[in-house]
């Protein structure tokens, strides 16, 4: 190439504009089917007056009724249901879902496999929240189809019913990019925390199935894996004594056939999406069944008679009744983010009953008895009653706090919150994080979906307990290294020998909690971190930076 041939320079000055979102090409909030019509779901008593901390803290409860379709019609649509709508003088009509979305673009997709359900006929659908109801794909039971992708066939193929939760990435990578894959399975996560708490609280058994063969369950409901991928299947209702028919594999594709997807501009792919994806994707038969093998659980946390622990006593501090936490139904309904906290302590009491709710073990094939969670609960208290401010892990084993750093960290947590008053002003912000090399060395690719995925549930679980208790929750992004680095420099153990300091942890999700502020609006933030670290860049002072300063 030589001076002259200028498509170098024109190439170079695209690729380096600066420009907002391209609304352009912004892809529609729901998917649709051409050609297909949409049965009603019925707008059912969403009734349940069970207490929401009560639901979020026995999710592995003995299922106690049978599935049909208002239950099912319950289950969808405090998941993932459009509970209501607004009209804003700047957006116009926003639509507010029943679950947490990272810029409200909720790229997560629910298809419904079951057999004969009374007032439904046995089928392949996909749920329409906008139309609230449902798209037959396939007529005829593929239930067998679909439990013989799974590591164990008789979960699937012995109950009533099983949702698929997928992921259509250029929904989320539109605005978030290639970080969007993390926030697509985060989106999973608070949808699956309203769902295992919404079928706790009708007495549905339920679980997260997160190994399968990713090609089978695809193509069964007719995705194209690099656009929109299956990412869980929750199998819901009674096991069946009844033998199921053998898989039935259909050799039709539906995902071109029948969508029809609104015209936009070009989508921009993100390889590293498509490559991680593909990376973490079981193919073979004997991957599935080494999924749902147990592996060694985590080693118990410390002796607790010494040392810097604060125990929490849920009898004292969390106890639901004492609480009034309301039903889960007016929690899911009443949801939404907090965009601005009020600087003010919160009980000891619901601190405590929030993180208890947040960290009870999840129904999950990757989490097998004694391994109650792939996470490790951190936190940063700055305004919690009886609790002196500063940096903790948890313990849920224990119901205890390890302290790790006293003092007030309000700057610190706003900086590692992408420098946010919403985590300078919180009472306190959990971080939901995971040791990757043993999670990856254990489940490989595989286990950093389940990760991602089990920090969405947690997050979720946070987000009901605080509305339940008339606290406000949100989520966001993170600067990832300077919160590994915070909380690496805070395990050093008591003895003070560097050899034996802790394994940095990653994070996988953070929310922050605490009281709704009156104006309920984003406020201007520039943490002292933040002031520092723009200050040596700009050449102050010289050496390295301590972001922790």
């Amino acid at each position: 190439m030589s001076n002259r041939d200028t498509e170098a320079a024109l190439a170079y000055h695209e690729a380096t504009k600066l420009s907002y979102i391209n609304l352009n090409n912004k892809p529609p909030l729901y998917k649709s089917y051409s050609g297909l019509p949409v049965i009603p779901l019925p707008q059912s008593d969403l009734g349940s007056t069970v207490p929401t901390l009560d639901a979020l803290t026995s999710p592995m409860a003995v299922a106690g009724s049978s599935l049909d379709l208002p239950g099912l019609a319950r289950i969808l649509y405090l998941s993932a249901g459009l509970i209501r709508k607004a009209v804003l003088p700047v957006a116009g009509e926003v639509h507010y879902r029943a679950a947490a979305s990272a810029g409200a673009l909720y790229p997560v997709e629910i298809y419904l496999v079951c057999g004969e359900v009374p007032g439904l006929a046995a089928g392949v659908y996909h749920f329409s929240p906008a139309e609230f109801g449902l798209v037959r794909l396939r007529e005829g039971d593929y239930r067998g189809t679909l439990a013989d992708a799974l590591a164990d066939p008789a979960v699937a193929a012995s109950t009533p019913a099983s949702l698929v939760l997928s992921t259509n990435f250029w929904r989320s990578a539109w605005k978030y990019r290639v970080r969007s894959y993390r926030y697509c399975y985060w989106d999973a996560g608070t949808i699956l925390a309203n769902l295992l708490a919404v079928a706790s609280a009708n007495g549905m058994a339920a679980q997260v199935v997160a190994g399968f063969l990713d090609q089978e369950v695809n193509h069964l409901l007719g995705l194209d894996s690099d656009e929109e991928a299956a990412v869980c299947v929750i199998p819901l209702g009674v096991p069946q004594a009844n033998p199921i028919l053998p898989p039935s594999y259909p050799s039709d594709s539906l995902g071109q056939a029948t969508a029809c997807a609104d015209i936009i501009e070009v989508e921009i792919e993100y390889p590293e999406i498509q490559e991680i994806h593909r990376a973490s994707s079981l193919e073979q038969r004997g991957e599935v069944v080494d999924w749902g093998k147990d592996w060694n659980p985590a080693p118990p946390g410390p002796a607790l008679s010494s040392g810097p622990y604060r125990a929490l006593d849920p009898s004292r501090d969390g106890n639901t009744q004492s609480l009034g936490g309301g039903p889960l139904v007016e929690a899911i309904l009443q949801r939404g983010s907090t965009r601005r906290f009020a600087r003010e302590s919160i009980p000891l009491a619901k601190f405590s009953a929030v993180l208890t709710s947040a960290t009870t073990p999840v129904a999950a094939d990757f989490l097998p008895p004694g391994q109650p969670s792939l996470l490790e609960t951190y936190l940063i208290a700055n305004g919690v009653e009886d609790l002196e401010p500063g940096s903790y892990r948890y313990y849920p084993g224990q119901s205890s706090l390890e302290s790790l750093r006293q003092g007030n960290l309000r700057h610190e947590a706003g900086h590692l919150c992408f420098e946010q008053a919403l985590g300078a002003d919180a009472s306190t912000v959990f971080f939901f994080m995971a040791d990757l090399d043993q999670v990856l060395s254990r489940w490989g690719n595989r286990g950093y979906r389940a990760a991602q995925l089990e920090a969405g549930i947690l997050g979720g679980r946070v987000y009901l307990a605080a509305h339940a208790l008339g606290l406000g929750a949100s989520g966001m992004t993170f600067y990832d290294e300077d919160v590994s680095e915070f909380f690496a420099t805070d395990q050093v153990p008591r003895s003070g020998n560097q050899a034996d300091r802790r394994p940095r942890k990653s994070l996988m999700f953070l929310v922050a909690l605490g009281l709704t502020h009156q104006t309920n609006r984003v406020r201007p933030f520039r943490s002292r971190v933040g002031i520092l670290l723009d200050s040596l860049a700009r050449g102050a002072g010289g050496g390295p930076v301590n972001s922790n300063a």
